[in-house]
C-alpha cells in the first residue's frame, strides 16, 4: 500500500516580466518626483508673489484715501518735512509716507521716512518708487496743467535721501528704461470717464513700483522670469480739493 504526502503549494517564482514592470515603475517614479517637487515649489513661490502684490495694492489704496481728503496745493519744502510730523505739511511726501514702515519697526532705518503703514516689506530707494499725480477734470476732460508742476508727476525717488537714484519708476528692476510717462495719462483718463459722472472733479493717482525678489529663488524659474521682478500697483481716487476753481492754481 502506497502512502501519499500532501505538500503545501509552492509560490510561483516571479517571472522576468514582473521584475521588469517593477523596475519600470521605480524609474517612472524617480523621473516624476523632481517634476512634482518643482511644481509644488513653484506654487509656493506664486503664493508669496500674490501675497506681496495684495499688500502693495492695499498700500496704494490707503495712500489714495489719505490724499483724497487733503489739499494737494499745500506743499512745504521737502527739507522741512518728515513722516513723523504732520506740520509742516507736504501733500505728496506725506502721501508717500503711507509706504514707510511703522514707528518702532526694525525697518525704520531712515528716521525721516518712518511712521507709515508698511509692515510687510522694505522700500528700496535704489529701485522702488512712489508716483503721485493730481488731475483737474473740467467737462469730462483733464485740464492742463497736470499737477505737480513742472513735471506733471511727483516721484519719491526724486525727493528721498538717496540722491544717486532718481525716477526709479521709469526703469525695470534690471535698470532698463521701460516707460517715460505715468500709467494714468490725461488721454487715458479722458477715455475712461463716464458721462453720467460729475463733469467737474479732481482725481489723484497713486502708483507704486516695487522690485519683488523671489523667496525660493528657483534656478529653473529664474531662467524664464526676471529676478527681481517689477510689481506695479495703482489706485485712482476722487480728490475734491483739485476740482476746477475760478482762481488759478499755483
Amino acid at each position: 500500500m502506497y502512502k501519499t504526502c500532501n505538500h503545501l503549494p509552492r509560490k510561483p517564482l516571479p517571472s522576468i516580466n514582473t521584475a521588469r514592470q517593477r523596475g519600470q515603475s521605480f524609474l517612472e517614479l524617480a523621473l516624476i518626483i523632481p517634476i512634482l517637487l518643482l511644481m509644488l515649489l513653484g506654487l509656493v513661490e506664486v503664493s508669496f508673489f500674490i501675497g506681496r502684490y495684495l499688500d502693495i495694492i492695499d498700500l496704494t489704496r490707503e495712500a489714495a484715501r489719505f490724499a483724497s481728503v487733503r489739499d494737494p496745493f499745500i506743499n512745504a519744502p521737502i527739507s522741512q518735512v518728515s513722516c513723523s510730523a504732520g506740520d509742516p505739511f507736504n501733500f505728496y511726501y506725506h502721501t508717500a509716507c503711507i509706504f514707510s514702515p511703522p514707528t518702532g519697526s526694525a525697518n525704520c532705518s531712515d528716521s525721516k521716512f518712518c511712521n507709515g503703514l508698511n509692515s510687510f516689506f522694505t522700500v528700496d530707494p535704489a529701485v522702488d518708487d512712489v508716483l503721485i499725480t493730481v488731475y483737474t477734470v473740467t467737462n469730462w476732460q483733464v485740464s492742463s496743467p497736470v499737477f505737480p508742476q513742472p513735471t506733471g508727476y511727483w516721484a519719491l525717488s526724486n525727493n528721498d535721501s538717496d540722491t544717486a537714484h532718481s525716477d526709479n519708476w521709469q526703469r525695470d528692476c534690471q535698470g532698463n528704461e521701460v516707460r517715460t510717462t505715468p500709467y494714468f495719462t490725461p488721454q487715458q483718463i479722458n477715455d475712461t470717464l463716464n458721462a453720467n459722472s460729475p463733469k467737474n472733479k479732481g482725481l489723484v493717482a497713486v502708483e507704486f513700483y516695487y522690485c519683488y525678489h523671489q523667496v525660493l529663488n528657483l534656478p529653473v524659474v529664474t531662467n524664464f522670469i526676471p529676478n527681481p521682478l517689477r510689481i506695479h500697483a495703482y489706485t485712482l481716487m476722487p480728490i475734491p480739493a483739485a476740482k476746477p476753481s475760478p482762481t488759478p492754481r499755483n
